[in-house]
């Protein structure tokens, strides 16, 4: 289970990570978006990332890069040299080749790259309109690009781990729930999905951040969330 650390303050971001970090538990990482690197490198000072990636657990890079190849491979550079980096992510629709270059960069590292395909806050309407087919479609066509360019895995919506079930690479869930947290309709998600239901369905990675980070106790629901992966009935 990777944590979204989604405040906009990098310290903040390293607060609420040291925070969870005091949980005895191994199961657990922490996701961390593209505008605590971007704030990080801004504002010139790199504490925060220091911070986080000395706690010695796995880190998700939520970048969704989509540029040029040699844009992107000089991203991965610089993620190389952060202690901790363990998967980051690319846009599908990138394209076959500059995913494979992506991949390419990362050989002799312990990195992963996970192809993004449809977002969780979009739906049936967005697809259509924008991808001219239907959601269903989208994922798969984005997570066959993904597999083909040799990526370690994807993203995409809970609801869509059957339609790539064949594919053997690993696949991570963003804006999964958990059952005690319930429908709340205080986010932006279309497509959510519960940490059981995921797992059942196949996921091996989870994203999860709001029940966590908005909560009084955010141990204890950490604690509670991790525990939901490993009910099987």
């Amino acid at each position: 289970l990777f944590v979204g650390l989604d405040y906009e303050n990098p310290s903040q971001v390293a607060d609420f990570a040291e925070e969870l970090a005091e949980v005895d538990r191994q199961d657990f990482g922490f996701k961390l978006n593209l505008d605590f690197y971007i704030n990080c490198a801004l504002y010139g000072n790199t504490e925060p990332l220091a911070r986080v990636s000395g706690l010695g657990k796995p880190m998700f890079a939520d970048l969704k890069m989509w540029n040029g190849a040699r844009t992107m491979s000089s991203v991965v550079d610089g993620l190389k040299i952060t202690q901790g980096t363990t998967y980051f992510n690319v846009y599908a629709l990138a394209g076959e080749s500059f995913l494979r270059k992506v991949v390419d960069s990362v050989t002799g590292t312990d990195m992963k790259v996970l192809g993004v395909t449809v977002l969780t806050h979009y739906d049936e309407d967005y697809c259509r309109k924008q991808r001219g087919c239907s959601f269903r479609e989208a994922v798969r066509k984005d997570a066959e690009t993904s597999y083909n360019a040799g990526c370690h895995g994807i993203t995409l919506p809970g609801k869509m781990l059957e339609e790539v079930a064949d594919l053997e690479m690993r696949k991570l869930v963003p804006a999964v729930r958990p059952k005690w947290y319930g429908k709340t309709g205080d986010n932006y998600q279309e497509q959510e999905t519960y940490v059981k239901d995921a797992v059942l369905a196949g996921a091996d990675l989870l994203v999860c951040s709001s029940p966590i980070r908005k909560s009084k106790n955010k141990k204890e629901n950490l604690i509670k969330t991790l525990d939901e992966m490993y009910i099987t009935s």
